[in-house]
């Protein structure tokens, strides 16, 4: 069978493909140093220029649309979604079996989307089995749901699917169904560029129902990151560390990166923390720090962190050689613990 980078067999969720090679330095702006992933921060008079060139080096406004819709979050009510080994990072292995858990504490819609590296869009409920999407509070949705003659496996190769939960309090529009194309038991978005812009402009002007015009419209959203070991462990691109129930995750928006493209690091968290750290272990032998100086991000269950985010002024940018880096994160939760987790990631010309 073909294999696509995204769900295939009977439900394949898809990976991004990971290079065997490792990394190059995080270094500040300053720097004369090679083989580096460098920090840059923008003056004011440069942020119009500066973002012109980010819309080149990240591919457009498609991959900025996809960013915005994995670091949207909301709780207006509170969701939980998980899967088998949630308590355990959701770390899976190539070949193994899926399912996805939800519940809410208030009476909800909900739709449920899986965002593949390869930049498809999948929607996982409602699907072909469960078509209407009203969940009750307390109630858990299975996908598959228990009883259903069909699973999802990760496929390979080794890499991170973003799983997002988006719950509305009545009948809302989150997609559109000209958009929709079935592909097994769930459907494909056929133009992802569009549905991410659909999905933030949600935040904005929801499209309901006539007869819910009159109700306040009330919505939450969560995501999950899932990851797929590859046969080695620096394959993947992402790191995890679990101590007393705390799962800390990070990883980065991909694990192979040419010379002068933007990097975005991820972040998500079990508990509520703060951000306190982020350096790189990189080639040159030194530790440097990624984070402008007095930059401390917030990371909230059930959210992705991105670093940098939509409102920053700095980024971080793949420089000069080839090289193998390690970066390093360091969160503090509220009543004081740390927590480090790292991976690493390819940089190549």
């Amino acid at each position: 069978m073909r294999r696509t980078g995204w769900l295939v067999l009977v439900v394949l969720l898809a990976i991004v493909c990971v290079g065997t090679r490792a990394f190059a330095d995080v270094l500040p702006r300053t720097t004369s140093a090679t083989r580096d992933i460098v920090l840059v921060e923008e003056e004011d008079e440069e942020e119009e220029q500066a973002q012109q060139s980010d819309k080149a080096v990240m591919g457009g406004e498609e991959k900025a649309s996809r960013l915005a819709v994995e670091e949207m979050h909301r709780s207006d009510f509170e969701l939980v979604l998980e899967t088998s080994k949630t308590a355990e990072g959701d770390v899976y292995n190539i070949g193994d079996k899926i399912e996805f858990a939800f519940t809410s504490d208030r009476d909800c819609y909900l739709t449920l989307l899986n965002f593949t590296p390869s930049g498809r869009i999948y929607v996982l409920f409602p699907n072909k089995w469960v078509e209407d999407n009203f969940v009750k509070a307390g109630e858990t949705v299975f996908v598959p749901a228990q009883g259903q003659k069909f699973s999802m496996k990760l496929g390979g190769p080794a890499g991170t699917d973003i799983v997002k939960a988006i719950a509305t309090n009545m009948p809302t529009k989150i997609v559109d169904p000209d958009n929709e194309k079935l592909f097994g038991p769930f459907t494909v978005l056929e133009d992802p560029k569009v549905a991410t812009r659909d999905i933030i402009l949600m935040e904005e002007e929801p499209a309901v129902s006539e007869e819910a015009q009159e109700a306040p419209l009330e919505w939450a959203a969560a995501s999950l990151a899932v990851f797929t070991r590859g046969d080695t462990p620096d394959k993947g691109g992402f790191g995890v560390a679990v101590e007393d129930g705390w799962v800390v995750k990070a990883w980065a928006d991909r694990d192979e990166f040419l010379t002068g493209e933007s990097i975005f690091v991820k972040l998500q968290s079990s508990r509520p923390a703060t951000l306190v750290s982020l350096v790189n272990r990189g080639a040159s032998g030194r530790e440097n720090r990624l984070l402008p100086e007095g930059v401390e991000k917030s990371v909230e269950p059930g959210g992705i962190t991105i670093l940098p985010g939509r409102q920053d002024k700095w980024k971080l940018v793949a420089a000069t050689e080839p090289g193998t880096d390690q970066v390093v994160a360091t969160l503090r939760d509220e009543s004081g613990e740390e927590m480090i987790v790292s991976f690493t990631l390819t940089v190549e010309e």
